[in-house]
């Protein structure tokens, strides 16, 4: 059966059986004129059971066509109904019997936007066989064409999961809408796993800060049986940081960068994390968040809790709406009434698209003497408003779209920490530069200084760090066009060359926005200063003013940005 006619075949059995009921009905008036209504809509419904009869020999000889019709079309209704039944049965015996029988396959639990795109772009690829779980049969139905083997049930249970073939699968990706359920599926297939290959689990959490906790003490490893790992990620985190890199935050000179959000839900909150972290420039000046909601107060008190470093890195304010309809002109109000030289970043809104539209397009008309004020919406926004909006050469110069579910939940973004290159590499030339000095030292007898190198937390390999050891290369990575901008530069046209001959001044103004991003970072995950440096309580002595730095600490932060050339992008 083509897939077209697959996907519709239900339609179409409704449509024969409709038909042929009505037509039925009809051919039995005009052949009876003692036939009621009613008589004749019974004996239609036994065409679907081969019970037709005549009522006289005359009638069987005059059948008018719409009978005639009828009394084919209702059994083939019928037929048609079981062959659907029939093959939903032995498809889904069928693909269980296949999936049992696979080795070092890839298991998605949840066929949700971000399983779908997994699931697509492996399909797509041919790299690996894939079962797919899901306990709706209207998504199982959508993926009958897809080339998955699907398996309809809860996987929460230990025989859905098995009748995958979890066990002896190499990947398991659960991305089901619940966040108890996604880490309850992990734990469970992490027990089960018993094959050759180690399972890598990576498990969905849509709250950015509950999954940053699972991930800082590594909250699994402990019950994990050593066949299995556990890899908690947030789509929000990708599209915050995909975010800030596709739309920096670039004031003029002497202006503020701006950030307007309508809430801090979750893409809200990741958003607000993600723009403390990076939004750091040039003269001190740090990024100005303004949360504008029907209880913008309340949020933000909620938020300040869960981070309660975010004042020490961001300007942040809460503006109270009476309704949610006076958005855009709160808005407007804010943007006209700060300088010219400021630039605005704003979000109207997360949920209902053509809501989130209509409040874009009345921002952009309030705010039509600010240019330097944008519209970010989200990148999920329905086909019908793209096409709006690029179809309008001045719409598309003010509202753009954040990143696609196509890049921020594909296997590369999750697997292979695409967004991560960086950060990678510069934890890894951290690394050989760590372990030449430990060399040096011992060539010396220095073996105080080498064992104090070999004792740092993070020297290891990227693959063995915390992911919060992890995340302060992520944050000095994401910050690296931050300063080719400060410096007066372009990503596009920043060369090698050109990085080697920035002037001192240069080197200190972006130093000076180095210790600004690095403390901000330390901030937000909880550390404190102390005199003492103590990793354990998370305490350290540089959390200080820049001024307030030692001079090695200081030419540590100017070392750092001198490197910056390895990553400059030509």
């Amino acid at each position: 059966m083509i897939p077209a006619i697959r996907r519709h075949f239900g339609k179409i059995l409704i449509g024969v059986a409709l038909g042929s009921l009505a037509l039925g009905t009809v051919g039995f008036l005009a052949c009876d004129p003692s036939c009621t209504l009613a008589t004749a809509l019974y004996r239609s419904v036994q065409l679907f059971y081969w019970n037709y009869f005549p009522w006289n020999t005359t009638a069987e000889a005059t059948i008018p066509w719409s009978l005639e019709l009828a009394r084919w079309l209702a059994p083939l209704a019928t037929l048609g109904a079981l062959s659907r039944v029939a093959m939903a049965l032995f498809h889904r015996r069928w693909d269980a019997f296949r999936a049992r029988r696979l080795r070092g396959h890839t298991v998605i639990c949840g066929a949700g936007q971000t399983g779908r795109t997994l699931a697509q772009e492996l399909l797509r690829s041919g790299s690996a066989n894939v079962v797919i779980i899901e306990r709706d049969p209207a998504l199982v139905e959508a993926l009958a064409d897809s080339g998955a083997l699907l398996i309809t049930g809860d996987a929460t249970k230990v025989e859905v999961l098995c009748a995958a073939s979890v066990n002896h699968a190499a990947r398991l990706f659960v991305t089901t809408g619940s966040d108890h359920k996604n880490l309850a599926i992990a734990m469970t297939a992490a027990h089960l796993a018993t094959g050759e290959a180690r399972l890598a689990i990576h498990a969905h959490s849509s709250d950015a800060t509950l999954c940053d906790l699972h991930r800082r003490h590594r909250a699994m490893a402990a019950s994990l049986t050593g066949t299995a790992t556990v890899h908690v990620f947030n789509h929000a985190r990708n599209v915050a940081r995909q975010a800030l890199h596709d739309f920096p935050p670039e004031p003029a000179a002497g202006g503020k960068a701006h950030v307007i959000l309508p809430d801090l839900d979750r893409l809200g909150s990741t958003l607000a994390v993600e723009y403390a972290l990076q939004g750091h420039f040039t003269g001190e000046r740090r990024i100005h968040l303004h949360l504008i909601g029907t209880q913008a107060s309340v949020d933000l008190a909620k938020f300040r809790q869960r981070h309660p470093g975010i004042d020490r890195c961001a300007a942040i304010e809460a503006l109270d709406l009476p309704s949610a309809d006076a958005f855009p002109g709160r808005v407007a109000e804010l943007v006209l009434s700060c300088p010219i030289e400021d630039q605005f970043t704003v979000f109207p809104g997360f949920g209902n698209d053509h809501e989130v539209f209509a409040h874009a397009l009345e921002v952009v008309e309030l705010t039509r003497s600010r240019p330097a004020a944008r519209v970010l919406l989200p990148g999920d926004s329905g086909s019908s408003i793209r096409t709006l909006i690029g179809a309008n050469p001045a719409l598309q110069e003010r509202i753009a779209f954040l990143p696609p579910p196509e890049s921020t939940c594909s296997f590369e973004a999750i697997v292979g920490e695409s967004m991560d290159r960086t950060a990678r590499a510069i934890h890894e030339n951290w690394l050989a530069e760590t372990t030449r000095q430990i060399a040096t030292a011992r060539a010396r007898g220095d073996e105080a200084l080498a064992c104090h190198h070999e004792g740092k937390a993070t020297f290891k390999p990227w693959d063995e760090l915390s992911e919060e050891q992890k995340g302060a290369s992520r944050s000095q990575a994401d910050h690296i066009g931050f300063k080719i901008r400060a410096a007066g530069l372009t990503p596009e046209t920043a060369t090698k060359a050109a990085w080697a001959l920035l002037s001192p001044e240069n080197i200190e103004r972006l130093a000076r926005m180095e210790h600004a991003r690095w403390a901000a970072y330390y901030w937000m995950t909880g550390w404190t200063y102390a005199a003492r440096r103590n990793d354990e309580n998370k305490q350290h002595p540089n959390l200080v003013a820049y001024d307030e730095l030692d001079e090695p600490t200081k030419e540590y932060d100017r070392d750092v940005v001198r490197k910056l050339s390895d990553y400059v992008p030509r």
